[in-house]
C-alpha cells in the first residue's frame, strides 16, 4: 500500500498531464482579433463604423496616463459621427 502523500502526488501528476493534454495546440489557428485596425494608423474599425465606437476609442485614448507612451498614429482616418444617436454621459 502506498502512502498518502505519494498516492496524492501520483493523482495530482494525472489529473494535470490530462489537464494539459485536453488543451490541446490548436497547431496552425491564428486569433482573430476583436476589432482590428485600420491599416496603417492606431485606429480600430469600430472607431470609423459607429459614433459609439468612436466614444470608446476615444475615451481608451484619454485614459491612457502614460506620458511617455508613443503618440498614436491616425493618418488620414475619420472618426464616426451620428445625427440620431444619444449623447453619452459619461464624457
Amino acid at each position: 500500500m502506498m502512502p498518502i502523500k505519494l498516492t496524492r502526488t501520483a493523482t495530482s501528476l494525472a489529473a494535470s498531464a490530462l489537464l494539459l493534454a485536453a488543451c490541446g495546440g490548436g497547431g496552425g489557428e491564428t486569433a482573430v482579433v476583436a476589432d482590428p485596425l485600420i491599416a496603417g494608423t492606431d485606429v480600430p474599425q469600430s472607431a470609423t463604423t459607429s459614433s459609439a465606437g468612436a466614444v470608446a476609442f476615444v475615451k481608451s485614448v484619454a485614459a491612457t496616463s502614460d506620458d511617455s507612451a508613443s503618440p498614436i498614429v491616425v493618418g488620414d482616418v475619420t472618426l464616426a459621427t451620428s445625427d440620431t444617436d444619444e449623447p453619452d454621459g459619461g464624457v
